[in-house]
């Protein structure tokens, strides 16, 4: 299986530095290292069994969307949207809804986020987008996979497939038993247009009146006025007020920096 890593956080042998893993969690949340550790383990087990026919892509940004793909495979048999998660429990998945069981009332409740919502609509954006680029498909599969084994999910006609942490082979297994229905040339051909999309053609200007030229003009004729003399710079120390405030302003980031660093390592003792 080719693969192609596009986040910027990861470096040339696909590990995450711990300045990267800083600035990733402040972007995306605590849970974002997580979800990235879960990428490497669907990948690996993937690659155990799909040849160099299949294609996948990691962490896709959809240029002119605010949508960030976490992983797209691309085969023979398709074109699949996967959403890895490392959530644990005893879930539910029913048409479109997210259920969680509760061991209190002993009933499945609504949960959120709802993964399967999340993972059907990273679909849909990926369906427009390749459309926009000309490119439209029949459909495109939304896949969940949770790598934890601890979890269990329930399913009753859920919308987007559910793949448990011991199905990952069997899930790629299937995908080779599936119809051919696309092409080398077509797999490139869809790829391509996320690395290297189509840009829309920028709006011609439009042309100045007659009136604006005029106003411009005559505002062009006129003389500047004199300069005033300017004010001597307001000095405390060896500093002036502007630089005192950009000192603040990088403390004050610095600050930031170190509690999140603190917020990090505590998660990983408290949590695992």
């Amino acid at each position: 299986m080719q693969i192609k890593e596009l986040s910027e956080y990861r470096d040339e042998e696909g590990l995450i530095t711990l300045e990267n893993r800083i600035r990733g969690t402040i972007k995306f949340g605590f849970g974002w290292y997580k979800e990235m550790q879960a990428q490497q383990r669907v990948t690996r087990k993937l690659q155990g069994v799909l040849d160099d026919e299949h294609m996948l892509l990691l962490n896709v940004p959809l240029v002119g969307t605010d949508v960030l793909a976490p992983m797209i495979l691309f085969s023979p048999q398709g074109v699949r949207l996967l959403y890895p998660s490392t959530i644990r429990g005893n879930l539910r998945a029913q048409d479109d809804e997210w259920l969680t069981y509760s061991s209190r009332t002993r009933q499945f409740k609504p949960k959120t986020p709802n993964l399967q919502f999340r993972a059907l609509a990273f679909a849909r954006g990926l369906l427009r987008y390749f459309e926009s680029q000309g490119h439209p498909l029949p459909e495109l599969q939304a896949v969940l996979l949770f790598t934890n084994p601890q979890t269990h999910v329930d399913t009753a006609s859920p919308q987007a497939r559910i793949v448990l942490s011991d199905a990952f082979e069997h899930f790629a297994a299937n995908i080779l038993e599936g119809q051919t229905i696309l092409d080398q040339d077509d797999v490139h051909m869809l790829v391509d247009s996320l690395l290297n999309p189509k840009l829309p053609e920028p709006e011609p200007e439009p042309e100045p009146d007659e009136g604006s030229q005029d106003s411009f003009e005559s505002e062009a004729l006129r003389p500047r006025e004199e300069r005033r003399d300017l004010k001597p710079l307001r000095r405390f120390g060896s500093f002036t007020r502007r630089q005192w405030i950009l000192i603040g302003i990088l403390g004050f980031f610095q600050l930031i920096l170190m509690v999140t660093i603190a917020f990090i390592v505590l998660g990983d003792v408290i949590f695992g």
